[in-house]
């Protein structure tokens, strides 16, 4: 088979003989060196996040209804109905009277369940790089 790279029959780059039996020169031959990009990721230190809870106190105005006993005298004209007896009366009659009043007790109770998770989001960066590339150019002179 025929190589398609030679000018005349017989003539095989690198091959000197073959060169020299045709009648034609030794050629020299240049290696040519491209530049290539290799990109790889590494993973670095960003933030740092601090998880914390912490209390917050409100104010809350609520209105309690409470009951209040009151003394009360009604006075009554006397009649037949209820005849006035010549008994003893005391000097002075004691009544203790009651009131309600709010009481506040505070309990802690649980409410929300927070949960925290780490997740990785992929996201495209673009990188710009100049490559070099070696090319022969050829003069005559």
């Amino acid at each position: 088979m025929e190589n398609p790279n030679s000018a005349q029959e017989g003539f095989f780059p690198g091959n000197s003989s073959a060169a020299a039996d045709v009648g034609a020169e030794v050629g020299a031959e240049v290696v040519l060196h491209q530049e290539r990009l290799s990109i790889t990721t590494r993973r670095v230190p960003v933030e740092k996040v601090r998880f914390t809870k912490r209390i917050v106190t409100t104010t809350r105005t609520i209105e309690v209804p409470v009951r209040v006993e009151q003394l009360v005298v009604t006075h009554e004209p006397l009649s037949d109905e209820f005849p006035v007896t010549d008994g003893e009366i005391p000097p002075e009659l004691v009544i203790v009277l009651h009131e309600e009043v709010p009481e506040v007790t505070l309990r802690v109770v649980p409410v929300e369940r927070v949960s925290v998770a780490l997740r990785t989001v992929t996201r495209d960066e673009t990188v710009v790089a100049e490559l070099a590339t070696e090319v022969v150019d050829v003069t005559r002179t």
